[in-house]
């Protein structure tokens, strides 16, 4: 229904963009990343138009996947879902590190990796037995984590240093887009309630309007939330934190119980970013497999759970291994590279679509035009690394049987 999906949306969106790597990007920022979160609010709001556009018409599983497929070509569908998979494993991973940075915090003598590999592992084991179980903990989830967010504003707005707020853009315009093209990461789960379509009730409907309220009510509260952050603790010192906005809180307000909070609040928000994504992975892994684009196990469907157990499986435990292999601030970049890519390819089937409909000539176009341009221009502001991850991947598709079929 629109509340599940709506808090699919919201799950995924609100976590460890806003709770971890908004310190990265206001290192690079400073305190004009509150203007990079705005910037990085604006790109997202154009793909979703597109979003919008393509989940009222096709409703089929997959998401970008499925809307690249329909309207481009079955090549460029597998393109998509080859760089969606992958970009959502590393999004996983980055949610992981995050996560345990916040248990650490509260529990300094646990050791981080171990963490952030145990959490994917429990949450594949609950996405196996059903979305239903899997919707009622996000709706917990997102209970606590903007609970913790709320009392973090109030609070916060009452204790502000407004030195800190100056030079707004120490390092000039260009790292306030750089901010925004890392602090993107946010934003990158609005599009998660298509990818399990055939799941939702009357999707035409319920994921266009999911999608909007999702988006909205998430850019509003990383405005403030931002604005409180850098108001009370000094921007390099945020870019030191792997718990920024629980770091904030001990240093600018000194409430220790507030600071316990949003601690747990961290983990409640980065625990829902993490399970919003295994499901999305998942679905669109078992739609490729459906459609042999890629092996023909991850399609299989349990037979008491009637959910795509292999798939759920086999991403869950990739999800689990790429904590061992990078941190933080290469592996969100990474997961923006891979976003920003799927989301051009969105823009260009929203475009693709409306073109075959004749609703090209209503103006109805710009928007997903727009969309189209600004993720180029976020990808051109992250670094080469991110760039050469991407197209080796990307490389790697022609090496691989199923692109071959």
């Amino acid at each position: 229904g629109l509340l599940d999906a709506t808090g699919l949306g919201i799950g995924a969106i609100i976590g460890a963009g806003i709770f971890v790597v908004f310190g990265i990007a206001a290192g690079v920022a400073g305190p004009g990343v509150i203007l990079s979160i705005l910037v990085a609010g604006i790109v997202s709001s154009f793909t979703a138009y597109s979003y919008i556009k393509l989940s009222s018409t096709i409703t089929k599983t997959g998401g970008p996947y499925a809307y690249a497929e329909a309207v481009i070509s079955p090549f460029a569908g597998f393109v998509t879902g080859w760089m969606w998979v992958f970009e959502n494993i590393v999004t996983g991973a980055t949610v992981s590190l995050g996560m345990a940075n916040y248990v650490v915090s509260l529990f300094p003598q646990l050791p981080m990796v171990p963490v952030a590999i145990l959490f994917p592992l429990l949450l594949t084991g609950l996405n196996v037995v059903g979305v239903k179980e899997s919707s009622i903990l996000n709706a917990l989830l997102n209970f606590l984590k903007l609970s913790a967010l709320f009392l973090f504003i109030a609070i916060g707005l009452g204790h502000l240093n407004f030195a800190y707020y100056g030079p707004l853009m120490p390092n000039g315009i260009e790292g306030v887009f750089r901010g925004a093209a890392l602090i993107f990461f946010a934003f990158i789960g609005f599009g998660r309630a298509p990818t399990a379509a055939e799941e939702i009730r009357d999707p035409a409907r319920t994921i266009p309007r999911s999608i909007i309220l999702a988006l909205s009510l998430s850019a509003v509260i990383y405005m403030l939330t931002g604005f409180v952050a850098i108001g009370l603790e000094n921007y390099e010192a945020l870019a030191q934190s792997g718990a920024p906005i629980a770091d904030a809180t001990e240093h600018g307000i000194r409430i220790f119980w507030l600071k316990i909070l949003v601690s747990f609040g961290g983990v409640a928000a980065t625990l829902s970013v993490l399970l919003t994504t295994l499901i999305g992975v998942s679905r669109v892994s078992y739609a490729m497999a459906r459609d042999t684009k890629l092996p023909r196990f991850l399609a299989r469907v349990h037979n008491k759970y009637h959910t795509p157990h292999s798939a759920i499986i086999f991403t869950g435990v990739a999800t689990a291994i790429f904590p061992l292999i990078g941190d933080i601030q290469q592996t969100a970049s990474v997961t923006n590279f891979g976003a920003l890519f799927v989301y051009s390819i969105v823009n260009l089937s929203a475009i693709f679509l409306m073109k075959k409909n004749a609703l090209s000539s209503s103006g109805r176009i710009i928007p997903s035009l727009i969309g189209f341009a600004s993720c180029i221009l976020l990808m051109l502001f992250l670094g080469w690394k991110s760039w050469a991850i991407g197209i080796i991947w990307i490389c790697l598709l022609y090496t691989s049987d199923a692109a071959d079929e």
